[in-house]
């Protein structure tokens, strides 16, 4: 095995000397670049690391310095402190692509045989595939891209709508390496994130990681299995680079569309915590499930009442604290036609079981447990709502936990209910 060493190093573009201290790189004339430096004694691969929206977390750095001492150098810029920016989605938006762009090539071009990896998690997969789209305007080739839990849609879609991606996704031109939680809407979705990145030629595989939410190795609420996971996420990752190194050597290059433009995408009316926005996807959604005792649900049975489908899993906060006032919808509109139906995501029947126990509710609880409710209501966040009509519509929707007695639904529903099937 490599020697292992711990220090923090300085990367500088001439000659990529090394010094124990903090490190910094040219941004443009008048910024500079904090960067958190691993370096290994004879690496065998190197890793630039594309901090998320949480900004550089010290579960990353431990997983750097645990790549460090097996032979892989580590690299992760802290945009949020270079740019004075606070730690929030908004904020790494604004980070140019260039910059990390910049940065893969001063890596590639100090050692261009040597193995890089980029790993990009969260929202910081955009960032990293604009950047990568930008550094494959020539062929290259020895760099990956791992990607955990990736979000790369443009904005999180609307309730029932279908989410649009950043158009890179469909330029890049990588071996790509997508570790995802299985506790997760996005679960779902992966077989079309999977699509849309190999549109260009990527190579793509696709880790599920069981038992897990997003963001599961740093979560300050993490479960004990989370925990668990976590503790392996190193020998996932490993075994990501593993896999990519053979589709490495031969170049690629990056199929840009000339003036490509993101499509707009209906989002969430930022005030969407105080009403419910009406609806503008698709109908007629089916959903057909059964419940923990066998029995099945139609929603095509419920015409001439106004129904409230939603979808939750028991490991996800805003659903649990959001179903006391659902249960106190339901039983403030007893004798009225009025049902609510809530759709679990795939857990196992003895967990629900055992969350009623605790939680107990007076309407049906259903067991998605293949997924196909979630898929054909576009469902990209927990816990989604719709309110459907007395004639089957779906009139309003959001995403997110709500106050289901408050003044802003019962206006809604009570609204519904008024209405002549």
């Amino acid at each position: 095995m490599l020697k292992k060493i711990l220090m923090m190093a300085v990367f500088t573009l001439a000659l990529g000397n090394l010094s124990d201290a903090y490190a910094e790189a040219p941004l443009s004339v008048n910024e500079t670049l904090a960067v958190h430096a691993y370096v290994a004694d004879h690496p065998v691969a190197r890793v630039l690391w594309i901090p998320s929206e949480y900004g550089v977390l010290p579960q990353e750095e431990a997983l750097a310095k645990h790549l460090q001492q097996q032979g892989i150098s580590v690299w992760i810029p802290d945009f949020f402190e270079s740019y004075f920016l606070p730690v929030a989605p908004s904020s790494l938006r604004k980070v140019p692509p260039a910059v990390v762009t910049r940065w893969v090539k001063r890596l590639h071009q100090q050692e261009p045989k040597l193995p890089l990896f980029v790993i990009a998690p969260n929202q910081a997969a955009a960032l990293a595939v604009k950047s990568l789209v930008q550094f494959q305007q020539t062929p290259q080739n020895m760099v990956g891209l791992i990607l955990l839990n990736p979000n790369l849609y443009i904005e999180t879609p609307a309730a029932g709508t279908v989410a649009a991606y950043w158009p890179a996704v469909q330029q890049v031109n990588l071996p790509i390496y997508v570790i995802q939680a299985q506790l997760s809407p996005w679960r779902w979705h992966l077989s079309t994130l999977q699509q849309k990145l190999s549109s260009a030629g990527s190579d793509v595989f696709v880790k599920l990681i069981p038992q897990v939410r997003d963001r599961y190795y740093f979560r300050p609420d993490a479960m004990a299995v989370e925990q668990q996971k976590a503790a392996h996420l190193k020998g996932a990752l490993f075994a990501a680079m593993q896999t990519l190194s053979p589709y490495m050597k031969p170049a690629r290059q990056a199929q840009v569309q000339v003036g490509a433009k993101p499509k707009p995408v209906p989002s969430q009316p930022a005030d969407s915590k105080a009403t419910i926005p009406v609806y503008k996807g698709e109908q007629n959604r089916p959903l057909v499930l059964e419940d923990l005792n066998g029995r099945t649900y139609n929603l095509a049975d419920y015409k001439g009442q106004v129904v409230l489908v939603n979808f939750w899993a028991s490991w996800c906060p805003p659903c649990v604290h959001e179903m006391p006032s659902m249960a106190r919808l339901k039983k403030r509109l007893k004798g009225e036609p009025f049902e609510i139906l809530a759709a679990n995501l795939a857990e196992a029947p003895p967990a629900i079981d055992a969350f009623i126990k605790a939680h107990p509710v007076n309407f049906p609880i259903l067991l998605d447990q293949e997924g196909s409710a979630v898929q054909a209501w576009k469902v990209f966040a927990y816990p989604s709502s719709y309110l459907i009509d007395k004639k089957g519509r779906i009139r309003y929707a959001l995403f997110g936990g709500f106050d289901w007695d408050s003044p802003a639904a019962l206006n809604k529903i009570e609204a519904l209910l008024a209405e002549t099937p």
